[in-house]
């Protein structure tokens, strides 16, 4: 507990011996406490309720299950949470842009954004859920077999997750809109709770795996929902059932896929190679309008190479 505490206290502690460079030295109440008192609470209740609902899940399930049961559902997240830290890093980025940002300006950079997201969430989860049967053997070992369904599942969060990180990071937060912020959050994390709290009971590790999956889509709902005064709904979401369709249609070709080699290892890369060649291929043949910002991108790179 200290390990993880102290050493990141100090890493956010050591960003304080340069701001004075960006904001200068501190004033006679040079932090107006009193007039961001409201807006400090209300951001904090989301942060404490995303941690209940993603880290009491755990320690609910091992209430009422063995340990087996709380390791299958434990690292069958793990692979989709490391996916998800890239995926929603993008929302992460863009925020400040978007609070600098015109409406007019700001109507694009999110429609860009949410195909960004929606592509990198998709093009990730088909690839994991097309691996799941060769993955879990190779990387956890035949006693965690079991857990192949669960992985497949989770990797529908890399999904959602993102998704409504662009409405919820991307826009509220942006358009100072706090409250429309927290909301889903709150909502989210006492509907997992009593989610978890039935059907962990009865269906073990898949009955967290739906508590947290169902948790995740009204969060979603909700997000998508609480804003849609904000944005239009028909421009930005033109194209993601496009999206959609490519992704499923890489799953499929990625599940009919043989095993081509030997090796569990390499054989799970040549797949995933294809399906990431495939998933591009189709994006140009639907002549998406993502593909002249990936063009933009590519010219840029090699131009800077």
């Amino acid at each position: 507990m200290l390990i993880m505490s102290v050493s990141t206290m100090f890493g956010s502690f050591v960003f304080w011996f340069d701001i004075r460079r960006y904001v200068g030295g501190p004033v006679k109440h040079f932090y107006q406490y009193q007039a961001t008192i409201k807006s400090i609470i209300t951001l904090l209740i989301p942060q404490i309720a995303t941690q209940i609902y993603t880290s009491l899940d755990k320690p609910i399930l091992g209430l009422f299950q063995n340990s087996t049961q709380v390791a299958y559902y434990d690292n069958s997240q793990r692979i989709s949470n490391m996916v998800l830290g890239v995926v929603t890093s993008i929302s992460l980025v863009i925020m400040p842009k978007m609070a600098g940002e015109g409406k007019k300006e700001q109507r694009v950079i999110l429609k860009k954004s949410l195909e960004a997201t929606v592509m990198l969430g998709t093009l990730f989860a088909v690839i994991i859920m097309a691996n799941t049967k060769e993955f879990v053997p190779f990387f956890f070992g035949h006693k965690f077999i079991p857990m192949t369904p669960l992985m497949f599942f989770f990797a529908l969060t890399i999904v959602m997750i993102p998704t409504g990180g662009v409405f919820a990071n991307q826009f509220a937060l942006a358009n100072h809109r706090d409250q429309d912020y927290a909301i889903p959050v709150i909502v989210g994390a006492v509907l997992e709770v009593v989610l978890s709290y039935f059907l962990d009971r009865l269906y073990g590790a898949t009955g967290a795996m739906i508590a947290i999956l169902i948790t995740e889509f009204i969060v979603l709902i909700l997000r998508l929902w609480i804003v849609r005064d904000g944005y239009d709904f028909k421009y930005s979401f033109k194209e993601i059932p496009k999206y959609l369709l490519i992704a499923l249609i890489v799953l499929m070709v990625g599940m009919l896929i043989p095993q081509l080699v030997s090796s569990a290892f390499f054989n799970m890369a040549i797949k995933s190679i294809v399906m990431f060649i495939l998933y591009f291929a189709l994006m140009f043949l639907f002549k998406l309008d993502f593909n002249q910002d990936i063009i933009m991108l590519v010219k840029k790179l090699f131009t800077r190479g």
